[in-house]
């Protein structure tokens, strides 16, 4: 099983809190307060800092419990069929 290797911190939250689609699929965004995980480009309100959490993979937000966004929840499904196990 290949490790995903993640950007750091401050580039993740970077491209979530400008909506950089070009990092869609190369992580994923969790909410803290909602339990829900979502793609960077998403066009959901922005959480506060302190409630983000960031996964390299969509199994990785599953696994912690979170469940997919309503508004990007085909995409995110797309992109999990795609991702190497």
């Amino acid at each position: 099983m290949e490790t995903l290797q993640l950007p750091t911190y401050e580039t993740m939250l970077n491209a979530f809190q400008n909506r950089d689609a070009s990092f869609d699929g190369v992580f994923f965004n969790g909410v803290r307060t909602t339990g829900i995980f979502c793609r960077p480009a998403c066009s959901a309100r922005k959480p506060l800092e302190k409630n983000i959490e960031f996964f390299a993979s969509t199994q990785a937000a599953l696994f912690a419990g979170y469940r997919p966004c309503l508004r990007s929840q085909e995409t995110l499904l797309s992109i999990w069929r795609v991702l190497p196990d």
